[in-house]
């Protein structure tokens, strides 16, 4: 049976090239339970096979002979093979999360076989301290966020006595519909006066679009014709860099963990949001990094930032995600400035789309802000066009403790794909009282990642220094006075 394709996945699949697979996938670091024996890994290997992958969209498979017009569409499968999608890998001694680190970004690398599903789950044992993963990858065009936060919440409990959880291709969302009645004779009247009233509210929200698209428009040209530091970044302002180029197949995998609630003890005393944090983090990192290779421009790095949107539009609403332009201020030496002009240039991101409330004024404005990339990419001169240098991006994740059949997950690090010409991604997600944050890179334009999630960690700490306040200097002492010391005893002051 062939399902149809929509066309966002269906561009995912013809976009994607040896150098630039669009799978995303996720790394968890897990604690074996209280009583697990040398072989714990090696049962749930044979108990993940015991689960039939037989609903959606872990039994869609590419059709060969295409869809309608030519259009890639999905093959639903009976039967899936999972020997060929659920692996187990032991590492060697000593067991350590460099050696977890480098077996993950080799498995991450190249593309899945377009000839079964297109998904993969590889179980990982051998980590010092009674520890072992799971690394997941599976086609974005099968998977977006929402699926994901599905599983994630369907696969893990907060009770750490919980067994029976499935694994994520046995989780199953695609429950038939009911069909809708026929409607009545008031039913259709009814939905002719909506109609009606619809369109004097459609001239209106088109005269609010078209004022929204000019003051945005004028905003990003203001930005263009007077950039400031703590402004709005414009798109296609970034400076050339080691970022971007021309990839290959190859990719690595750093990570990072940061506590969380220093983060927002930082953020919360001086009036910023732990995102611009870790904005402002990730640039003190990326500025170190490019300075000890004589790399570094002489303009700020620009980050693209996902940014969520609440929408009020009726049945049009929902969670939103957009992208917006953040200068990282990596030309700025002191660490305070650039902190103010990272916090600055965000919340200036933030509020051109907030003052777009109509989903049509941003799908305009996105769209037409995408036309030299697309151009570019269309002639392929895609490396030479640089929207931004670098993806940062900032996940919610669960606020508490979970567990997986009784193993506590320790750490979990998504990990996105990297598009033509950009050669970084860092991805930031909250799990209990942590931060995990993954740098994916493609080592040939970005070698040794590890020096940059090390300086996230050191950047955090500098920055607590450089805004800690200073103690005013005490006057110098009077020659005439005097120093007194009291010493309290037991029954004596």
């Amino acid at each position: 049976m062939l399902k149809p394709m929509n066309v966002l996945d269906a561009g995912l699949l013809m976009m994607e090239s040896p150098e630039t697979p669009m799978h995303i996938g996720g790394l968890q670091v897990l604690k074996q339970p209280r009583g697990a024996g040398p072989d714990h890994v090696a049962r749930l290997h044979q108990q993940a096979l015991g689960f039939p992958a037989n609903g959606a969209p872990f039994n869609y498979r590419l059709s060969p002979h295409g869809g309608p017009l030519g259009m890639p569409a999905w093959e639903v499968l009976d039967r899936v093979d999972l020997d060929q999608h659920v692996f187990r890998h032991a590492l060697p001694w000593p067991g350590d999360d460099r050696g977890l680190l480098a077996l993950v970004s080799r498995l991450n690398s190249g593309l899945l076989d377009r000839s079964r599903p297109l998904w993969e789950q590889h179980l990982i044992e051998g980590l010092a301290g009674g520890r072992y993963a799971t690394f997941t990858r599976i086609h974005h065009a099968l998977m977006d966020g929402q699926w994901g936060m599905k599983l994630a919440h369907e696969t893990t409990s907060t009770d750490p006595r919980r067994r029976g959880l499935p694994p994520y291709w046995a989780v199953r969302f695609d429950k038939p519909v009911a069909p809708a009645p026929a409607a009545t004779q008031t039913q259709r009247v009814r939905s002719l006066a909506s109609w009606w009233a619809r369109q004097g509210q459609d001239r209106k929200d088109r005269v609010e679009t078209a004022a929204e698209l000019r003051k945005a428009f004028g905003r990003l040209l203001e930005s263009y014709q007077h950039p400031t530091d703590d402004g709005l970044a414009a798109p296609y302002t970034a400076p050339d860099c080691m970022l971007n180029g021309k990839l290959s197949a190859r990719r690595e995998l750093a990570a990072v963990r940061l506590d969380l609630g220093r983060m927002k003890t930082l953020a919360h005393a001086h009036e910023a949001t732990v995102n611009e944090l870790v904005l402002t983090l990730c640039g003190a990192a990326l500025r170190r990094y490019l300075q000890d290779r004589d790399a570094l421009p002489a303009k700020p790095l620009l980050a693209s930032m996902p940014i969520a949107m609440n929408r009020n539009d009726g049945d049009r609403g929902g969670n939103a995600i957009v992208t917006g332009m953040v200068s990282l201020a990596t030309h700025l030496e002191d660490p305070v400035e650039r902190f103010k002009a990272v916090r600055g240039s965000s919340q200036h991101a933030k509020a051109l789309f907030r003052e777009m409330p109509s989903t049509t004024a941003v799908s305009i404005y996105l769209g037409v802000t995408g036309i030299p990339f697309i151009l570019a990419q269309a002639v392929g001169r895609v490396e030479s066009v640089h929207a931004h240098n670098v993806v940062i991006s900032n996940v919610a994740g669960p606020r508490e403790k979970r567990y997986v059949n009784g193993a506590l997950i320790e750490s979990e690090y998504p990990m996105s794909l990297l598009v033509p010409g950009q050669a970084m991604n860092i991805t930031v997600v909250s799990h209990a009282d942590c931060l995990d944050v993954a740098v994916l890179v493609c080592p040939d334009l970005v070698p040794q990642p590890h020096l940059v999630s090390a300086g996230i960690a050191d950047a955090l700490t500098e920055l607590e220094r450089a805004l800690r306040p200073r103690r005013a200097a005490r006057p110098p002492a009077s020659k005439t006075s005097r120093t007194t010391t009291f010493t309290t005893r037991r029954g004596q002051r």
